[in-house]
């Protein structure tokens, strides 16, 4: 495997990524502490609001540029790379403009706390989107060593930040967004700085509308179904159980959290190295280039869920000291979703790799399917146990809508015979 052979490349991106998980693994850390359960929990439900908008631009903007960009010529490179930058310009505007406004006119028609948070906000989406957007693009560059610089910035910012605010401001949902709004900011201007040379050309623009439309068009649809499947029970539980309920939820899902110290670094690179791969290849270089990599990332998935389970409660206590009891067997729980989110990334990265992102749509309806019928009944009826499993099943939906088609795009190459489709 190439970023195994040459690890300059993989191990910078795993770095990268651990920097950035165990950074806003701290910053959680510091949150719940100085917060309390129900701010804690007030600050996750509204960033819930980034996150949706994070992953419409992940759709719109980073998934195509990864599969997409990875193929272009180098000749053409600057041109598409700035093309695409003003696609996240505008982009990040509209984003920006939509929370501003729904925010604002929810607070004022019902709670004058939620309108408050508008304006941070507002600030937090298009920040968040910019630093997101020149993080993966620097990768993408082979300019990791200036995204491991621009992250470790970011995250130390905002770890200072959270270690002063209780004697500077108020430790308050409102306080924490600004606070990270800021530290996003920062690190999106230096991204910008790292840039290099920018080339408009407005054709090269009007393809690149057009073809990541195309490859676009599923995933968009995708992301606001993985949204509604990764976050409804999370929102359910604050709505059915309370914020409290919700802060502690949050604490045990950042314990398996962890994980996407290894699964979001897959993002960094395993994206473009297996479009290379079919590119270079075709279909037997990508699988072999799938089978390792499942094979690195189930082992270092079973030996952490191994080290967690043994004693959950400890870690827990470990990490957020005695102010959250007994959430040993939400850890448990959680660590088998986790297992099942693994494997349905790798499978994503498959789909997006054959540019067969309908597949990817078809595992997210089926699973929003599930989660618009049951979130409500399994948390009214089991409380936060019905939320667990409801995230559990989630995720097995998806894994087992994506292996169906895998398990027949590989068996024609077993056989010698031609795909279908």
């Amino acid at each position: 495997m190439r970023w195994l052979r040459r690890p300059s490349v993989g191990l910078l991106a795993l770095i990268d990524q651990g920097v950035v998980s165990a950074g806003n693994f701290i910053a959680g850390v510091l949150m719940a502490r100085a917060f309390g359960a129900r701010d804690f929990g007030a600050f996750t439900l509204a960033w819930l609001i980034v996150e949706f908008m994070a992953s419409l631009q992940f759709a719109a903007v980073i998934q195509p540029m990864q599969n997409i960009g990875a193929k272009e010529e180098e000749t053409n490179r600057n041109r598409y790379y700035s093309a695409i930058a003003m696609q996240q310009v505008g982009i990040g505007a509209i984003a920006s403009l939509l929370v501003w406004m729904t925010v604002n006119t929810i607070g004022d028609a019902f709670d004058a706390e939620l309108g408050r948070l508008a304006l941070p906000l507002c600030l937090a989406t298009v920040s968040f989107q910019a630093y997101n957007f020149f993080r993966r693009y620097l990768f993408l560059r082979g300019k990791a060593v200036a995204a491991l610089v621009n992250d470790v910035i970011r995250v130390g910012l905002q770890i200072g930040g959270l270690v002063v605010l209780p004697f500077a401001w108020s430790t308050t949902a409102e306080s924490g967004i600004w606070l990270v709004a800021g530290a996003c900011a920062t690190a999106a201007v230096l991204g910008a700085l790292s840039f290099g040379r920018f080339e408009w050309d407005w054709p090269t623009f009007c393809g690149l509308v057009v073809r990541h439309w195309t490859f676009s068009k599923w995933l968009l649809p995708s992301a606001l179904m993985f949204w509604m499947t990764s976050q409804a029970f999370v929102l359910m539980s604050g709505v059915v159980l309370g914020p409290a309920a919700t802060g502690s939820l949050k604490v045990a899902a950042s314990i398996t959290g962890l994980t996407n110290i290894l699964l979001q670094a897959l993002d960094n690179f395993a994206p473009m190295q297996a479009s290379q791969a079919l590119h270079a290849g075709g279909r037997e270089a990508l699988l072999r280039y799938l089978t390792r990599l499942a094979v690195f990332i189930g082992s270092l998935l079973a030996f952490f869920v191994v080290l967690v389970s043994s004693d959950a409660d400890g870690v827990v206590r470990l990490i957020y000291g005695q102010g959250y009891p007994n959430l040993g067997h939400m850890v448990h729980w959680l660590c088998a979703t986790a297992v099942l989110y693994g494997l349905s990334v790798l499978l994503s990265i498959w789909a997006a790799a054959i540019e067969r992102t309908h597949l990817i749509f078809a595992s997210y309806a089926a699973a929003t399917v599930f989660t618009a019928i049951a979130a409500y009944p399994l948390t009214n009826m089991l409380g936060m146990q019905g939320v667990l499993l409801g995230a559990l099943i989630v995720e097995l939906i998806k894994v087992l809508a994506l292996v169906i088609p895998l398990v027949r795009w590989v068996r024609p190459m077993r056989t010698g015979a031609l795909p279908a489709g």
